[in-house]
């Protein structure tokens, strides 16, 4: 068909592309609500059958392009409409043979296809934009900072939101290091202007640089106090383990604006993120009477409420979550913890079976069954049990249901019952590793140490750096048996693994006591002591000084502890053993 039968069908041409052409948007004022410039979309339909000519006259080319490009054969489509956008004087085929080229990763054809739509359309900064990203992908930093910088110069007057525009089209880009080559020598050639700097910075933050993020985060600072590079500053200086001064940092900009939300809101989670929960508690109040109906700060006040075990205001800000109708599973399942640390356990159980979905229904369920055994009701706990054991259950959720069961039956001094329960679970999930040690544990509490022993080498074969089976099968062999120096290999592998837990350190001190290793005994179970306040440390650190001659010192240790636990087994077992009791 000759051209200018093309030039008396606009009507047709006008039709295909408008049919086909996606409109560009323009870049958003928000980061956030940034465009993909170069996102595209595609569907497939019938293949194709062989296309005529590329030399075709241009109404065919396009047509034959897009139905190219619904049927995903790519490189006929970015042919047709490279060669029609060369060949014809309309900026909007221009930029769709750009977008289509992108699609197909076909760099070498974007770029020149962007070349053209700037040449038809000069004044589109968006078509600068674009062909400096096809540039970042192609590792010249160079030529992508040269249209950057032309999209920068043709506004009048250059404000703050050109370089936040840049920065949304920036931000989708992986090549890290031309990416980062590019917005330095816009941060340093428009020095003057703060949001260039942001530019850098924030792009340094997401490369993981955050030293060179902070230099740029601070330049932006020095010019204009922007809110948002406070809190990226902040994430800046924890990364590099400065979390005292990203606490005062943050802290200060607060200070200086008090009313803006997003600033506190910030500076808030800084502080959950450091665990100065009572601080950060504080901090979300004050966004509370600002926003009193937010079911976001609500449950989160309520979670801080309840860490700092100021249980009415928890469940006052946890009654209105429940009261807004959103979140209701977890306002269920915070308001049963709430009741079981007040010990009104009824009510605790009302709650959490009220939580029917979500991921703490099944949390609920266990914590459901664990107080109807404290109350008494060993039997109901059990049924409950076994119910869920009845329904779908992954092998995760088997391990936690047969453990509780477990334990219930061992609150119920049914240990027998216990251990054929572990065995149960066992022939379902051979090999679960915290059964085997909960039943090996069982085992030893009847004065079966065959079982644990078994049970507990069993564990090592798979994890021979379970550091919790290396302790417990070398602290049972010192205190139950002769087989010492064995013992004392256990428990030495278990140190060099958890050095400072003050368990392990308790166990190798005994073991250290049936060596005769009496000073270095005493030295570790002190250290123990120290650490944690438990009647079985307390008992051994007596016995070893008792032995030694110190019994004034012993007597008061088991004294000390009585005070606290007054029932204490282990202590009045031993200071029984030494005719105290």
């Amino acid at each position: 068909m000759p051209f200018s039968i093309y030039r008396n069908n606009k009507f047709l041409f006008a039709l295909i592309t408008s049919s086909f052409i996606t409109g560009c948007a323009n870049l958003s004022p928000s980061i956030q609500g940034q465009e993909d410039l170069l996102q595209y979309q595609t569907s497939k339909i019938h293949t194709l059958e062989k296309a005529k000519s590329i030399d075709s006259d241009p109404v065919y080319q396009l047509l034959i392009a897009e139905l190219a490009v619904n049927n995903g054969q790519t490189k006929l489509a970015v042919d047709n409409y490279l060669a029609v956008a060369l060949s014809q004087n309309d900026p909007k085929i221009a930029e769709r043979a750009v977008r289509i080229a992108v699609f197909g990763q076909n760099l070498k054809a974007a770029q020149e296809a962007a070349e053209r739509w700037i040449e038809l359309e000069p004044d589109r900064a968006e078509a600068r934009q674009i062909i400096a990203a096809i540039y970042i992908r192609q590792d010249n930093d160079e030529l992508a900072y040269k249209y950057l910088q032309q999209v920068i110069e043709s506004q009048h007057p250059l404000t703050d939101q050109t370089f936040v525009s840049i920065l949304g089209l920036m931000a989708r880009e992986k090549n890290t290091e031309t990416l980062l080559k590019v917005s330095k020598k816009i941060a340093d050639n428009y020095d003057s202007f703060a949001y260039a700097h942001y530019l850098h910075g924030h792009l340094a933050s997401q490369a993981n640089r955050p030293e060179e993020a902070l230099k740029y985060l601070d330049n932006a600072l020095a010019i204009k106090d922007i809110s948002d590079v406070h809190a990226l500053r902040a994430k800046m200086l924890i990364k590099l383990e400065k979390r005292e001064e990203a606490v005062v940092s943050l802290q200060r900009a607060v200070l200086t604006k008090p009313k803006n939300k997003q600033l506190r809101l910030a500076y808030a989670r800084l502080l959950v993120d450091v665990k100065k929960y009572e601080r950060a508690r504080i901090e979300f109040e004050k966004l509370h009477l600002l926003a009193p109906n937010d079911t976001d700060l609500l449950y989160t006040l309520g979670l801080l409420s309840l860490e700092a075990q100021r249980f009415d205001a928890a469940e006052k800000y946890l009654g209105k979550l429940l009261e807004s109708g959103k979140r209701k599973g977890e306002a269920l399942y915070y308001l049963g913890r709430i009741s079981q640390s007040k010990g009104q356990y009824e009510k605790a159980v009302e709650r959490y079976k009220a939580v029917k979905t979500g991921e703490y229904r099944f949390d609920a369920q266990m914590r459901s069954a664990k107080l109807i055994a404290i109350q008494g009701k060993i039997d109901e706990a059990l049924e409950f049990l076994n119910k869920m054991t009845e329904s779908s259950q992954s092998k995760t959720a088997l391990v936690r249901i047969y453990l509780t069961r477990g334990e219930i039956l061992k609150q119920d001094n049914r240990l027998q019952d216990a251990i054929s329960n572990y065995d149960q679970a066992l022939e379902i999930i051979p090999g679960n590793t915290d059964l085997l040690y909960a039943r090996g544990l069982t085992g030893e509490s009847i004065g079966n140490v065959e079982l644990l022993e078994a049970d507990m080498l069993t564990i090592l074969k798979t994890e021979p750096d379970n550091a919790h089976a290396l302790n417990a099968l070398g602290f049972t062999l010192a205190d139950r048996t002769n087989r010492i120096k064995e013992a004392y290999e256990y428990l030495k592998r278990a140190m060099q693994i958890k050095p400072e837990d003050p368990a392990f350190i308790d166990s190798f001190g005994w073991v250290n006591y049936r060596m005769g290793n009496y000073d270095e005994a005493i030295r570790l179970l002190k250290k123990a002591l120290s650490q944690v306040e438990d009647g079985e440390i307390a008992a051994h650190l007596g016995e070893v000084l008792w032995v030694t001659g110190k019994q004034k010192e012993a007597l008061g240790i088991w004294n000390r502890a009585l005070k606290k636990s007054p029932k204490d087994r282990n202590i009045l077992k031993t200071m029984k053993r030494f005719n105290q009791k």
